[in-house]
């Protein structure tokens, strides 16, 4: 009885409070020494006995065991007592948490960063102004139709560096809005690996739409019909892009984090953040957020530069670093999910060798995507593309195109070391060009970026003369892989046989070859 005196008069006062709120804030502020009102309840509220109030809810303020039943409860008091709101609260209703993909913010800013691209283009290049002087279409269709081979006649810098950031660029604009891996670190695992899956695949979708899209460098500048077509960055932009961005994840986590963690100097911190990072910065700029914003750590002026003065004060104290690195939680962490060990998808990307039995070789790349039926068969689809070498003159060159798809057997999918065999059914395009090097360099000295005697930015096909063959053609071997990790594997070795339905092409015999490849292989859905 003593314990049911003892809770009524809790509840009296809980009622005298809520009928008095002047007299009750009165009493919090001066108790509990607090400015705002809320706060100062929660302290009130946690100085009563947490064994005696279990809820919010009447029914778990009153013991039902040790009620007498002679005494007289009120039906609504005993079923939560809403009549009564200062022993019902409404519980708070978490806002939904936003795991969609914002798709109208990611292509406002890819369009944005596109057209960057197009006004450098038009700035510093007198030729690519003057194709929009031609018939648009016409010149588009046969630009994208000139595609082929490998090589883009451009030297390192641009497919190796120029592409690979601006395919980082688009993959930092697929991730910071993808709301369910926008703060993604280096060292999350499968959720950081996942995220980096999204963001190559949307950095392909935009880089092709850059390369023969609509509004693309074959649609405004009609690349293709005035430099080498070779399709090296639909390869190379998206892959090396991806690998850009896990060296500027890991650059921002080792270095940019150990660097804030000792100073609080803006310009420095300011400059590392930019430089380190370019593709992550330029991503920044294109949604209109300073170059050094970062998602995961406070920026650098006002109250957060003042933050992280107290923080770094706070460091030589205690020995407590102001920023470290949080493991992210996975919505599905808690739970033991078990995933096979032969990969549902494979793609990969790879260099490779081709000797045509018959006379002349080429060196390019490629790219393959493989999905699983079954535990020991796939289905893939491929594309590859080289340079054919030793030509009989400078001024010749030519190149080989393969596309087509089959199946492939794995029969030991599972194990660290997987042989296989498959067969590629599809066709091959061999193209021979012979340049008139004196007449091209006569007809740009004409056209003299467009203020001398020719008309127009001169075509390739004004200075040279260009012949290619297509046909069936079928691509049979095999090869073994090394599984690095889950994640990721080696194609340590891939050896081809290859046979081609057309004839010779200049000195090129491309019926009969042999191709020797290697791959880096991300093997997905199993980790």
């Amino acid at each position: 009885m003593k314990d049911l005196i003892r809770k009524l008069t809790l509840l009296g006062t809980l009622f005298l409070l809520q009928s008095l709120p002047g007299a009750a804030q009165l009493m919090v502020d001066r108790a509990a020494g607090f400015d705002d009102i809320p706060t100062a309840q929660s302290g009130l509220r946690s100085a009563i006995d947490d064994s005696q109030i279990y809820s919010l809810s009447a029914s778990s303020l009153v013991d039902s065991d040790t009620l007498d039943p002679d005494d007289n409860i009120p039906d609504d008091f005993a079923n939560g007592a809403k009549s009564h709101p200062a022993l019902y609260l409404q519980p708070e209703v978490p806002a939904p948490v936003d795991t969609r993909f914002h798709w109208r913010l990611a292509t406002r800013e890819s369009l944005l960063f596109t057209g960057v691209m197009h006004a450098f283009n038009l700035t510093t290049e007198a030729g690519t102004r003057d194709t929009l002087n031609g018939p648009w279409f016409k010149n588009y269709t046969r630009s994208v139709s000139e595609l082929r081979g490998w090589s883009d006649s451009d030297r390192f810098m641009a497919p190796y560096v120029g592409h690979t950031i601006e395919g980082s660029v688009f993959g930092y604009i697929e991730r910071r809005n993808d709301p369910k891996y926008k703060n993604v670190q280096w060292g999350d695992g499968r959720d950081y690996f996942v995220s980096l899956l999204r963001s190559m695949a949307f950095s392909a979708v935009w880089h092709t739409q850059w390369k023969i899209g609509p509004i693309s460098e074959a649609s405004i500048g009609n690349v293709m019909l005035h430099a080498s077509p070779g399709f090296i960055t639909l390869t190379d932009t998206p892959t090396l892009g991806t690998v850009e961005m896990m060296g500027e994840d890991a650059a921002d986590r080792y270095l940019l984090m150990g660097l804030e963690n000792r100073t609080a100097n803006r310009p420095l911190i300011i400059l590392a953040r930019s430089f380190l990072n370019p593709g992550r910065a330029f991503a920044n700029i294109m949604a209109f957020q300073v170059p050094w914003h970062r998602e995961t750590r406070p920026g650098v002026f006002g109250q957060n530069f003042i933050l992280r003065k107290e923080l770094l004060q706070d460091y030589k104290r205690t020995g407590e670093k102001p920023f470290e690195f949080a493991p992210r939680t996975s919505p599905d962490s808690g739970a033991t999910r078990v995933y096979p060990r032969e990969a549902a998808i494979e793609l990969t990307a790879f260099p490779y060798y081709q000797s045509f039995l018959g006379g002349g070789s080429c060196v390019g790349g490629g790219g393959s995507g493989a999905a699983r039926v079954n535990p020991k068969w796939q289905v893939l689809a491929e594309l590859t593309g080289c340079l054919i070498m030793h030509m009989p003159a400078s001024n010749q060159s030519g190149d080989s195109l393969f596309y087509g798809g089959g199946a492939r057997w794995t029969p030991l999918a599972s194990r660290r070391i997987s042989p296989y065999a498959q067969m590629l059914i599809g066709g091959a395009k061999v193209s021979h060009e012979t340049d008139n090097m004196a007449l091209e360099k006569q007809l740009l000295n004409e056209w003299n970026d467009g203020n001398g005697i020719l008309p127009h930015y001169p075509k390739r096909s004004d200075w040279s003369v260009e012949f290619s063959k297509n046909g069936p053609s079928v691509a049979i071997g095999g090869g073994v892989d090394f599984v690095v990790t889950r994640p990721f594997a080696w194609r340590i070795l891939e050896l081809q046989y290859t046979h081609t339905w057309i004839s010779d092409v200049g000195d090129t015999r491309p019926q009969n070859g042999l191709r020797i490849a290697t791959s880096a292989v991300l093997r997905i859905g199993t980790w």
